[in-house]
């Protein structure tokens, strides 16, 4: 009995970390270790570098020429997709400025030119994510559901913006991108008044919310239009996420802006939301605004 006691306590010496049980303590994998990462962003036009002091044409189905005054864009839920399709989540680094723990800021737009917003850009998103191998990326267009509807006026940045905010019902424009078109159009207002402008924007947001979010009430919104966008074959080692806005409008008429003026404000009916909707991912159509380049 005592030589097979001994034996047991050989045996079990001999694979000590099974027997006390510490393996999954003790292994290193990619599964409890994590690292910094940094992805890419590039604002374009048309396949062109993004500029505020530059006027860019062929824009649209009338072939618009425009200049930007503003070009901002929030993103939250990022992940990493590895070769068998399984999403791990990126922890975004809480910067104090452009990210918190739950979504990130981009800011294309450098204050100069036409562009009405600050010097300060942010074209990048850092975080953390376990270590593996990875062939895909993919995020959420927007604020998420529950940062959408607060005090702005408090809020920590980047959600402390009041040029990318709505009210507390409808909460935040996801994503803000202005142009001044150079040859202006003329509308009828709301009076019946034939008036003229050159301004196009694309305000993406939440619309058809109810609740009341400054008593505590839950806030619900028919249309929350926040895509998802996911871009296969993605290297974040070796590519950077292009965002073109010539693709966003491609099958948009910036010559003119109907019913009301001014482009798109997210109105489900808006008949000038159709292309962009359709282009950034909110329809069945495939999205073109988010594509791959090279870093």
């Amino acid at each position: 009995m005592k030589k097979l006691i001994a034996l047991g306590l050989i045996t079990c010496t001999g694979a000590l970390t099974g027997c006390l049980g510490s393996s999954d303590n003790d292994k290193d994998t990619s599964e409890n270790t994590q690292r910094d990462i940094t992805i890419n962003f590039a604002a374009e036009v048309n396949g062109q570098p993004f500029a505020c002091d530059t006027t860019f044409g062929g824009l649209g189905t009338a072939s618009s020429s425009a200049s930007f005054t503003d070009y901002r864009i929030y993103l939250h839920g990022v992940k990493l997709i590895d070769a068998e399709g399984n999403r791990h989540d990126v922890a975004l680094i809480n910067d104090g400025v452009w990210q918190t723990d739950e979504v990130a800021l981009l800011d294309f737009e450098t204050g100069d030119g036409s562009c009405t917003g600050t010097a300060e850009t942010n074209m990048q998103i850092k975080g953390r994510v376990a270590s593996g191998n990875y062939v895909g990326l993919e995020f959420g267009v927007g604020v998420p559901g529950q940062l959408n509807h607060q005090d702005s006026a408090v809020a920590a940045s980047p959600l402390n913006i009041s040029g990318l905010f709505w009210r507390w019902q409808s909460g935040y424009k996801h994503a803000r991108i202005d142009v001044a078109l150079e040859t202006p159009y003329t509308y009828i207002d709301g009076e019946g008044v034939e008036q003229v402008s050159n301004q196009w924007f694309f305000h993406l947001g939440g619309t058809d919310c109810s609740g009341d979010p400054t008593t505590g009430e839950e806030v619900t919104c028919g249309n929350p239009n926040r895509p998802t966008i996911t871009l296969a074959d993605f290297d974040i080692e070796a590519n950077k996420v292009t965002v073109d806005y010539g693709r966003l409008m491609s099958d948009s008429d910036l010559s003119t802006s109907t019913p009301l003026p001014f482009g798109c404000m997210s109105g489900v009916t808006d008949p000038d939301c159709a292309g962009p909707f359709a282009n950034i991912g909110l329809t069945d159509s495939a999205q073109t605004f988010f594509g791959k380049g090279t870093l």
